[in-house]
């Protein structure tokens, strides 16, 4: 295929050339020469109003028409003449040396120049024929010529560009030719009227009747081709805003998909979490009521209904806590000046007898003064519980948990370290999200993955960080930093 392009542009070039030639060799002969020079500079000056309605394909060209008005004025040859000049002419106003593809242009140069020259010969041949059959003082010589010629035109330069296509893209040319026949009544409507109107009043008023009677048309060419390519960019625009929308509403339905994936894994957890203590409710106080129970069974009964209410309690605060710390709200605190190694100690002290309960040793490091904060009281003891209470959970029978603080410049430091089951590598770093829950810990207690959110909410509205470091099978450590 490159081949044939290289041999079938060769001819083109060579045809084109020749024609030029030998239309610069009959130019001693024109009867006005001048007349012939200003059609040459006007096709040339036209060229640059051609506009491009699909692609590079399909286009509309006010040069056609003079390259076919030249034709009863100087006849075909000349008007070849004038065809090519005005490719040539558009590439010289358009070069530029240092362009590394220059040469590449060079062969589409003489490609362009060639198919124009062509196409009009052939176009100015056919309209020869027809004046000559049909004689030039009837209605139809005087206009079936030019609809002719226009077609002949036309259609000669499309196809010549067809193949040029065919050859380097291998695109069918009929379908080319499907995909751009709309602009066939517009171009030879351009060529035919144009071209005779120029040729009238090239007739009637010499070089005067270009100025008169066809730069009105070139500029309103300039300006169809101005209003074209404003068009196009505002097309252009509205593809980009298009596509940023497009792209803007799949991010929207992915993040609604991801969110209701976390929805129904929530529903999922919370009715499994909330199902066990429930059961444990009724069954228990079945239990309380059919039988007859000694003091000591009651008790520890009622322990277990106290402590399966707890979770659901639990369970729905951890709900409506969440909701209120993730609406957009700013968080509420109700701040005070207090000692954070005391409201620690507290907090260890309430969670003692569970941890009791799986033989844990709980173990709170005393410091020797008070570490004085400005933060919600309340909000940080419900970290502080939270955090403990975890590390008991998650930790094996007669395993450890050790709480700490201490003072680190202008930061209150709090560390909840346990002997544990430790959090998965992949895992660790989604622990802060709503919903989350380790996979492998899911049996060992109950809960809605959204105590550590909400723990990481609380301490960043006090401006503090939390973070955590663990290895699984190890044991994890949770460290809150609050300013003071």
């Amino acid at each position: 295929m490159d081949k044939l392009r290289s041999i079938y542009s060769l001819i083109l070039s060579v045809l084109g050339l020749g024609l030029v030639i030998w239309g610069i060799t009959q130019i001693p002969d024109h009867p006005q020469p001048l007349i012939f020079f200003l059609l040459l500079i006007l096709a040339v000056t036209t060229q640059s109003t051609m506009t491009y309605m699909v692609g590079n394909m399909a286009s509309v060209s006010v040069s056609s028409a003079i390259s076919l008005a030249t034709v009863p004025l100087y006849g075909p040859v000349a008007a070849a003449t004038v065809a090519a000049a005005a490719e040539v002419g558009l590439w010289l106003i358009s070069l530029r040396i240092e362009h590394p593809g220059w040469r590449r242009a060079a062969e589409r140069l003489g490609v362009n120049a060639g198919m124009n020259g062509v196409a009009i010969f052939l176009a100015g041949s056919a309209f020869a024929i027809a004046a000559n059959w049909l004689g030039p003082d009837t209605i139809g010589g005087q206009t079936v010529p030019w609809v002719l010629g226009a077609v002949v035109g036309d259609q000669a330069n499309f196809w010549l560009l067809v193949a040029i296509i065919y050859l380097v893209h291998g695109v069918k040319p009929i379908q080319v030719w499907y995909e751009n026949r709309w602009a066939v009544p517009m171009n030879v409507l351009v060529m035919s009227v144009g071209g005779g109107l120029l040729s009238l009043a090239v007739r009637e008023f010499g070089p005067l009747g270009i100025a008169i009677f066809f730069l009105p048309i070139v500029l309103s060419a300039y300006s169809f081709r101005v209003t074209v390519s404003n068009a196009k960019q505002q097309m252009v625009k509205l593809e980009e805003m298009v596509t940023l929308r497009t792209l803007a509403l799949a991010e929207a339905n992915q993040e609604l998909e991801t969110l209701h994936k976390e929805k129904d894994a929530f529903l999922a957890v919370l009715t499994h979490d909330m199902r066990t203590p429930l059961t444990s409710i009724k069954g228990y106080s079945s239990i309380l009521v059919d039988r007859e129970l000694t003091r000591e069974q009651q008790v520890k009964i009622a322990k277990v209904i106290l402590q399966s209410e707890e979770s659901l309690l639990e369970i729905v605060n951890n709900i409506l806590e969440i909701e209120k710390l993730q609406s957009g709200v700013p968080v509420h605190l109700d701040t005070a000046t207090f000692d954070l190694a005391l409201l620690t100690r507290t907090a260890v002290e309430t969670l003692e007898a569970p941890a009791m309960e799986k033989k844990i040793a709980l173990r709170y490091e005393p410091v020797p003064s008070p570490i004085m904060i400005t933060a919600d009281m309340s909000k940080i003891q419900r970290v502080l519980l939270n955090l403990i209470s975890n590390a008991v959970k998650y930790t094996p029978k007669e395993g450890s948990v050790s709480v700490d603080t201490q003072m680190n410049g202008r930061y209150a430091i709090v560390e909840v370290k346990d002997t544990g089951y430790g959090i998965p590598a992949d895992e660790l770093p989604h622990i802060f999200d709503r919903f989350s829950r380790v996979k492998g810990h899911q049996h060992i207690a109950i809960g809605t993955g959204l105590g550590l959110a909400i723990v990481k909410s609380l301490v960043e509205a006090h401006d503090g960080e939390i973070t955590v470091e663990s290895q699984e099978g190890v044991g994890s450590t949770f460290t809150v930093k609050l300013p003071t």
